[in-house]
């Protein structure tokens, strides 16, 4: 597991053209966590432009990056040769990003409830979910499992219940390291952070019955004052 101790601008989306597609003055923030499971990297999109070059291994996240505000669509495409001819698993949906409002934007699986006419599930089907930003005022730690029903897993000695996509604060973390359990069997560990803040620890089904957890911050952020649009000052004239 990877954490992040500094905030991480994509300037990327703006020297690619993101820019134009803004909707309204400020920005907002996004963490794209990746939690599909496979060895090929998942390609993201936002907007129809590239988010990471080469794409998103399993298991990674960006870190924070600015975006304006505004309807945003979410792409995003993995290579399943199983899956079709053209060999592609490709699903859009839209985020919404709010002025000041930081988000983490989970990307998972989630099983498709359709039969084939032969009678043959369909595959997976990729989903994404957002989670907003906390301030902890310390160290917070809020756990949110992706797997389609509920499950118990161990934090530590701390024993959780947890709905499809519902956070739960894991009360009393200072940091320290954990393994996350299920079932007695071990699905994931993190050394934890030295440093005080907001975390979310996400976990979702993997492959041949594994696990993928992901630790990653979830601050609040703010916009940098070179950034920010003095809204009192009239407006030039061409």
């Amino acid at each position: 597991m990877k954490i992040p101790f500094s905030l991480f601008i994509a300037t990327c989306l703006f020297s690619t053209g993101l820019h134009a597609q803004e909707e309204g003055d400020g920005f907002g923030f996004l963490n794209i966590v990746n939690l599909i499971p496979g060895d090929t990297p998942a390609g993201v999109e936002i907007g129809g432009k590239e988010l990471v070059p080469g794409g998103m291994k399993s298991g990674d996240f960006t870190g924070w990056f600015v975006i304006p505000v505004g309807a945003k669509s979410l792409s995003i495409a993995v290579e399943k040769p199983e899956d079709d001819a053209a060999g592609i698993a490709k699903e859009t949906g839209e985020i919404q990003v709010t002025e000041g409002a930081a988000n983490v934007v989970a990307m998972f699986l989630q099983p498709d409830t359709r039969t084939k006419p032969d009678g043959t599930p369909f595959p997976p089907r990729i989903r994404i979910k957002s989670f907003p930003a906390y301030d902890s005022k310390g160290f917070g730690l809020r756990f949110a499992s992706m797997c389609p029903q509920e499950m118990r897993f161990q934090i530590g000695p701390l024993k959780l219940d947890a709905k499809p996509l519902e956070p739960i604060v894991v009360p009393k973390w200072t940091g320290a390291g954990f393994e996350v359990m299920h079932n007695g069997k071990s699905v994931g560990k993190t050394a934890g952070s030295t440093e005080p803040g907001s975390f979310y620890l996400f976990t979702a089904p993997g492959e041949a019955g594994a696990f993928i957890t992901v630790l990653t911050r979830s601050d609040p952020q703010v916009i940098p004052p070179w950034m920010k649009k003095d809204k009192k000052k009239p407006a030039e004239k061409p």
